[in-house]
């Protein structure tokens, strides 16, 4: 580094301690993350204070960046589960869910359309865990044992975690790292065809063994092809937050339509080789714990739920208004209304320098998820109320599970987020990023996604996975000299893997098919394929970036 602290290891090890206080603080202490991330920003605002040259003034401008970008990501995901919650409530996710078991009789293709493509489109519109508490139950209804369903949810809905609660991963790791959303998401996007495909035949795999992998060739094979394709095409337009709506429902109809068209799927179905233990009964989400919306429809309601188009009607809004929102004279309307903060430029007193920035962390209307669900939500309610059919009470009982679902992460992302700038405007993850890049030397982009599993591994969160290791990731890319926006990519694919292994969602998982306290089962089953489709990865970026050509 030209300027900041030297690179010692005694500097490498101060740098590297609000990382290993909140990795001690969520593994070993078992810590929540909202209380293991305020010990790990005290700890960075002290050691940037004692150690590395920042002033009062300095830790209050990186503290406060990272409350805007806490305000950028969380509004987001709160309008993404208000929304869930509200169709929840008027009985649209069972309408949902149960068309789409009713789609596939065969199990491999029952497995590929709940397992795989159907939970990518659950994890586009929100996240939390709630992909794999509404597609596990479904596998188990349709006779796979509990264990297996657990494990063909988890590892079957990572790949479209980073695109996923209407791109507020994304929108985390471009934020953190500074590159343009239309440079790293097309990148990313098509880095992501492969985790697709390998996630396809990992749920194969789960499902019977290679013999399912090698019958579900074919169709892994085309329906993976157009949904990474769909994944980059809405990257590359604009709209990477329906990148992951739009790819899980094209899976949907691609392995739907494949499943009944090869003549190799038709008919046949081929049972589950494994018997397993006999578990307890399959519990209701809202019995075992898990996010989902506080209070479910009456009994008296229930048969009075919506058809699938009137259920599925806020994601086709939130479709047309992200597609609509890209014509240039429509995105002009809400142009002047924007929201964000000017930081000025600074100085460590090491030498370190903090670059200004104007309108950082900029929410603008019609460009940012937020409002665009906030108007489908609002044009859903006048429809369902004219039509009839708006429940009273459903948007109290939905604003309540929302609160209860978003509380810990309203806490958790401000405090790493704070942990996060206070430690990269100190210079600290320059240090750090210097350092990986000495200790790993050219095969640094090999080991790129494991960081990200490991982030996502703790956190259990993508996002928070790329609030932590972001810029740590392509500092160590620029001090390597390689792609930096591969190299950011790779990090956000890991913590989207690593998603199938964190063991918040292994907990909603094991808890939903009535597995608590078996959570090893699963894991000995998730924690193979996620280590292998990272290795993969780790291949792809290597290759990519050729990092030993640059040294």
């Amino acid at each position: 580094m030209t300027g900041g602290p030297e690179l010692s290891p005694a500097n490498v090890a101060l740098a590297f301690l609000p990382i290993l206080a909140l990795m001690a603080a969520i593994l070993a202490l078992r810590w929540s993350a909202p209380k293991a991330g305020a010990v790990a920003w005290l700890i960075a605002a002290s050691a940037g204070f004692f150690f590395f040259g920042a002033d009062v003034v300095l830790l209050g401008m990186g503290s406060a960046k990272g409350l805007s970008l806490s305000l950028f990501v969380l509004s987001i995901i709160w309008m993404a589960v208000l929304l869930y919650n509200v169709i929840d409530q008027l009985g649209g996710i069972t309408v949902i869910g149960s068309t789409m078991t009713r789609l596939a009789r065969e199990p491999l293709a029952l497995a590929l359309l709940v397992g795989w493509a159907f939970p990518g489109f659950m994890q586009g519109m929100t996240g939390f865990g709630v992909p794999v508490a509404v597609a596990a139950p479904l596998l188990v209804f349709a006779g796979f044992t509990p264990a297996r369903a657990a494990a063909i949810v988890l590892v079957g809905h990572a790949w479209a975690v980073s695109f996923g609660s209407l791109g507020s991963s994304f929108y985390t790791i471009q934020l953190v790292t500074g590159i343009p959303g239309e440079e790293i998401g097309p990148r990313m996007a098509l880095l992501f065809i492969l985790p697709i495909l390998a996630s396809g035949f990992a749920v194969a795999h789960i499902q019977g063994g290679m013999a399912s992998a090698r019958r579900g060739a074919p169709l892994i094979l085309m329906a993976g092809a157009v949904m990474g394709f769909s994944m980059w095409l809405m990257a590359t337009i604009g709209a990477p937050q329906i990148a992951s709506i739009v790819s899980g429902l094209v899976g949907c109809a691609a392995v739907w339509l494949l499943s009944r068209t090869l003549p190799f799927y038709r008919g046949a179905g081929h049972p589950e080789p494994e018997a397993e233990p006999e578990a307890a009964p399959v519990m209701a989400p809202e019995e075992a714990g898990i996010p989902t919306a506080e209070q479910q429809p009456e009994p008296e309601q229930a048969g009075k739920g919506p058809g699938f188009h009137l259920a599925f009607l806020p994601y086709y809004l939130i479709l047309l208004l992200s597609v609509l929102t890209q014509i240039p004279a429509i995105r002009e309307l809400g142009a002047g209304l924007q929201w964000g903060l000017d930081y000025p430029a600074a100085q460590t007193a090491l030498g370190f320098q903090v670059e200004g920035r104007e309108d950082y962390a900029r929410i603008t209307l019609l460009r940012h998820p937020a409002p665009l669900i906030l108007i489908s939500l609002i044009a859903t309610y006048l429809v369902y109320l004219l039509m009839g059919r708006w429940r009273p009470g459903t948007g109290v009982r939905a604003a309540r599970g929302t609160l209860k679902r978003c509380v810990r992460a309203s806490v958790a992302i401000p405090m790493m987020l704070m942990m996060a700038l206070v430690m990269t405007d100190t210079g600290m993850t320059a240090l750090l990023g210097s350092a990986i890049a000495t200790g790993a030397g050219w095969s640094f982009p090999l080991f790129s996604p494991y960081i990200g599993v490991l982030g996502s591994f703790m956190t259990g969160s993508n996002t928070n996975s790329n609030v932590m290791f972001g810029a740590l990731q392509i500092q160590a890319a620029s001090a390597l000299g390689v792609n930096a926006v591969t190299v950011a990519s790779v990090q956000s694919i890991g913590g989207s893997l690593g998603s199938s292994i964190a063991p918040a969602k292994v907990l909603v998982g094991t808890a939903v098919v009535g597995l608590s306290g078996q959570e090893g089962r699963v894991l000995r089953r998730t924690v193979p394929y996620c280590l292998g489709i990272a290795l993969l990865v780790g291949l792809q970026a290597l290759l990519l970036t050729r990092p030993w050509e640059a040294r």
